[in-house]
């Protein structure tokens, strides 16, 4: 197809326009391609597209097309049942944008996922840190790293992240759906707990990530140039999104493999070298192995990489000991497994690791 035809000033023109429609519906690349050139031609237009999208596919049970006052009153049945935000919000072209943002957040990554949406900004940069509901999809809550160093962030399916500097990762509460899914903008390293049974997916501006469980870091910023991910342990699958032109789909990674695309030129390339380029996280080449060291060697060399506290009684743990490799396990499964090996156990009070143990003879 061309570029769109007609004029695309409300979300009503967006809906009514035919290559639209027709480009959510039957998810062409050719049209991919088209949309990508004409939001690249027409910035001021994409939070019109984005709030187009996300109400095409609340709308669309099915893949009829629309009527004008469909639109209108089924559009508005979905915004009267959204609550309002708590911290008003100015009007967008006559849309309360913090209203309806949460019923389409999560429903615009969805037409991403399947289709590989044309490459611009994401929902979550205009959500902001705010928890959003989805229309029947759960609970999510947004966390977003304004320090200048790393944190751990602990996923509720017992998955970890350690999420960069100026990165955000948006998640499900409810860690009993299918899929285990995370959308990430920035620098994260994930550990996966290990579930074949509920994929793991990570989505990124560039990236679609598929694990079931191991350890891998992605680094996808919006105003850099390269995107790539890292496997430390396990395999992972990666679909680049929206490489034009590329004859690779979806690529399988395995320990020490990378895949990197430029964002700008849509090039994929695939290392297959022994060792994994370093990259701002460290963490990727850490080993985690211990040979009848002091637990509280242990715990200051987890504190000092995951940025997360580790409270514990030294002298009860100064003459306890821990041997193993916890390579490939997530933050708290290394806590588990050290207090099992002492016979202690541990909480999570106020994002802090709180040991309880009687110490060892």
């Amino acid at each position: 197809m061309g570029l769109p035809a007609g004029e695309l000033s409300t979300v009503e023109d967006f809906l009514n326009n035919d290559a639209f429609r027709t480009w959510l519906m039957e998810r062409r690349p050719e049209d991919q391609l088209a949309w990508q050139q004409w939001l690249s031609e027409n910035p001021e237009k994409v939070d019109l597209y984005e709030q187009a999208v996300a109400v095409f596919l609340t709308l669309q049970g099915k893949t009829t097309p629309l009527s004008d006052q469909e639109v209108k009153d089924k559009t508005q049945q979905i915004l009267d049942h959204i609550p309002d935000e708590d911290t008003p919000v100015k009007p967008l072209i006559g849309w309360q944008w913090g209203r309806w943002v949460a019923a389409a957040s999560v429903l615009f990554f969805l037409i991403w996922w399947q289709a590989g949406k044309p490459s611009i900004r994401s929902v979550t940069d205009i959500a902001g840190t705010k928890e959003t509901r989805g229309i029947q999809t759960g609970e999510w809550k947004v966390v977003r790293n304004a320090s200048d160093r790393s944190m751990t962030v602990l996923l509720p399916e017992q998955s970890s992240v350690l999420l960069s500097a100026n990165s955000q990762i948006r998640f499900r509460m409810d860690p009993m759906y299918d899929l285990r899914e995370v959308y990430l903008q920035g620098e994260g390293f994930f550990e996966v707990a290990k579930n074949p049974a509920k994929p793991f997916i990570v989505y990124t501006n560039r990236l679609t990530t598929r694990v079931t469980g191991t350890s891998f870091q992605i680094r996808s910023f919006v105003n850099e140039s390269d995107a790539f991910v890292k496997v430390k342990t396990g395999k992972v699958s990666v679909t680049p999104v929206g490489a034009a032109g590329s004859s690779l789909k979806e690529v399988s990674l395995a320990v020490n493999q990378q895949l990197k695309i430029n964002t700008k030129t849509n090039k994929v390339e695939k290392k297959v070298s022994q060792q994994v380029e370093v990259g701002q996280s460290d963490i990727i080449s850490q080993p985690f192995k211990f040979d009848f060291t002091p637990v509280p060697e242990v715990f200051s060399q987890l504190e000092a990489t995951y940025h997360m506290p580790i409270v514990y009684d030294h002298d009860l743990l100064k003459n306890c000991t821990f041997t193993g490799q916890l390579n490939d396990v997530p933050f708290l499964e290394k806590i588990r497994l050290i207090c099992q090996t002492v016979e202690s156990s541990y909480s999570v009070v106020n994002n802090q690791v709180v040991i309880q143990s009687a110490g060892c003879n």
